[in-house]
């Protein structure tokens, strides 16, 4: 077995390497990158996709990212480790261990002084293999996941549209003065934010929307278009999940009863701003009635469990998802400080 990077001409093998690695727990779904294996990680400036090889065959693969954010209110260099896929046939070999042990040589190379993961709580392969290699929890955080099944009222004296390439420089101060205490945090420029907007599949200046009062911004969200990145597809889920859904769709708060071989349209919130969570809660409720009109189901975002932003989804039907946030120092001293941590759609 050998570990090289990977590159397009691998794309067809990698889809179907994941293909065959179904996730989840509760809800058990097949994802296959779209329309390209890499359309995932592009969303990052600096990524990397690694494959273990049996020969010429494809056995495993793994991403990563590295990028700048907030450690201890410094700026520092950082790496996101992500998507790891091992064929079922190759499991119990340690592929995961190489793969893993490989981005961080990589990624020390590269300066960065700590790596981070998110996992699902109760994903326990996951987490004994981070475990096992030195990564600790650091933070859980939650993921509300907000059914699409009405419309909902956006009506509101403030204008909502979306942003023009000169609203850039407002909306990435907006987002700076949003997130400027918290870990992991990244700040924004009107130039980064036009690159990860024409480089995300997906995104477009018209997912990005600000919510205007007299010429002020009041808050800005972007939504990241799931089912243009990741196909994804149920395959099962236990019976507690059958349950909750069943009594949820006969007091009418779901719009469906999910079932095998549904497919999961699905919005991931980023981008996000606001100076008020009622101004955010708007901007939410209008991509709500967008997702309605093309079929998607759920929205979703990512944040600190008592973090002021869940005070913007009132109103919605949620089922929230803990998330567990692992991190390994690459340095020594290299810690998370004990301010609230900015969790990115993106990294989902």
């Amino acid at each position: 077995m050998y570990i090289r990077e990977a590159t397009m001409n691998d794309n067809e093998e990698l889809q179907q390497l994941q293909a065959h690695c179904p996730q989840g727990t509760s809800l058990i779904v097949s994802t296959v990158n779209t329309p390209d294996f890499f359309a995932r990680a592009k969303a990052y400036e600096s990524y990397k996709v690694y494959a273990a090889c049996e020969g010429d065959t494809i056995i495993a693969s793994h991403a990563c990212a590295l990028r700048n954010g907030l450690v201890n209110g410094k700026l520092r260099r950082m790496g996101y480790s992500f998507q790891t896929f091992v064929h079922p046939d190759h499991r119990k070999k340690n592929l995961a261990k190489q793969l893993l042990k490989h981005m961080e040589d990589h990624l020390v190379q590269n300066g960065a002084v700590l790596v981070y993961g998110l996992i699902m709580e109760k994903n326990l392969p996951s987490i004994r293999l981070v475990e096992s290699l030195g990564f600790t929890l650091e933070r859980k955080l939650v993921m509300p996941g907000l059914a699409v099944r009405k419309e909902m009222d956006s009506n509101s004296r403030e204008e909502i549209r979306s942003a023009g390439s000169e609203d850039l420089q407002n909306v990435a101060e907006l987002m700076n003065e949003t997130w400027k205490n918290h870990e992991l945090y990244e700040p924004v420029s009107a130039e980064s934010l036009a690159r990860f907007i024409s480089r995300t599949p997906g995104f477009s200046m018209e997912n990005l929307l600000v919510l205007e009062d007299k010429g002020k911004i009041l808050a800005c969200l972007g939504f990241w278009d799931w089912s243009q990145v990741i196909k994804i597809t149920m395959k099962a889920l236990d019976l507690k999940f059958k349950i909750v859904g069943r009594l949820l769709y006969m007091t009418g708060l779901l719009p469906i009863v999910l079932k095998p071989g549904d497919q999961l349209n699905q919005i991931m919130l980023t981008l996000i701003g606001y100076r008020d969570p009622s101004h955010l809660s708007i901007l939410i409720r209008y991509v709500n009635n967008y997702a309605l009109r093309r079929d998607i189901k759920q929205i979703f975002c990512i944040c600190e469990r008592n973090h002021t932003m869940l005070k913007s989804l009132k109103g919605f039907v949620r089922i929230s998802t803990n998330i567990d946030l692992y991190v390994k120092p690459l340095k020594e001293k290299f810690t998370l400080s004990k301010n609230p941590v900015y969790g990115d759609g993106i990294d989902m």
